[in-house]
């Protein structure tokens, strides 16, 4: 008899959810009290946010309570309301500072393709996808990549070639579920 995988547990807005010894997800209430936009903790000694969400003081307070005075740095996959729009509010709490993509106006840095996020426990790699000013973050220690909203319709051509170097194990994607199996997902 074969198992069927047990599923994942719901997600639950504004709820703290360790998916990896590195990683946190808090999703944002979305339409109706939906899950909205997942906003990623990486770390545990000096922490980044990855796609601080909407502008709910709510959201912001989970995130900052879960992160408190280790929080870094804030970056985002894309600039749209659902997930930068609480940018500037977590950057005036944190102090964190607050790498961009182009076109977002009070960054204290603007994102390349390429760069990296050094901290004490874990590396992050910032990735360029096709279209305008958007971007991937790989965790080197994890093997995971934070894919903002960029896959969920299709994967970019290029990018199953690019990240097969950090021989990754999972995807967070912006919205819904973690995804455990990153190499099937990257090659269906």
């Amino acid at each position: 008899m074969v198992e069927e995988p047990t599923p994942p547990p719901p997600i639950t807005p504004g709820v703290a959810r360790a998916l990896s010894p590195l990683l946190r997800r808090i999703a944002a209430k979305g339409p109706g009290g939906e899950p909205g936009t997942n906003t990623y903790l990486v770390g545990i000694d000096e922490i980044v946010i990855v796609d601080p969400g909407p502008e709910d003081a709510d959201h912001l307070d989970v995130v900052c309570g879960c992160g408190g005075d280790r929080i870094r740095w804030i970056v985002m996959t894309e600039v749209s309301p659902e997930t930068t729009a609480g940018a500037l509010a977590m950057k005036e709490r944190t102090g964190a500072e607050l790498l961009a993509p182009p076109g977002f106006d009070g960054a204290d840095r603007v994102l390349g393709d390429g760069e990296k996020i050094d901290a004490t426990e874990f590396r992050i790699h910032t990735m360029a996808v096709p279209g305008e000013n958007r971007f991937v973050f790989v965790i080197e220690q994890e093997r995971t990549m934070l894919s903002g909203r960029h896959l969920e319709e299709s994967i970019p051509e290029d990018l199953p070639a690019r990240v097969r170097t950090f021989r990754l194990k999972a995807i967070a994607p912006g919205e819904g579920q973690y995804i455990d199996d990153a190499k099937a997902f990257l090659n269906r």
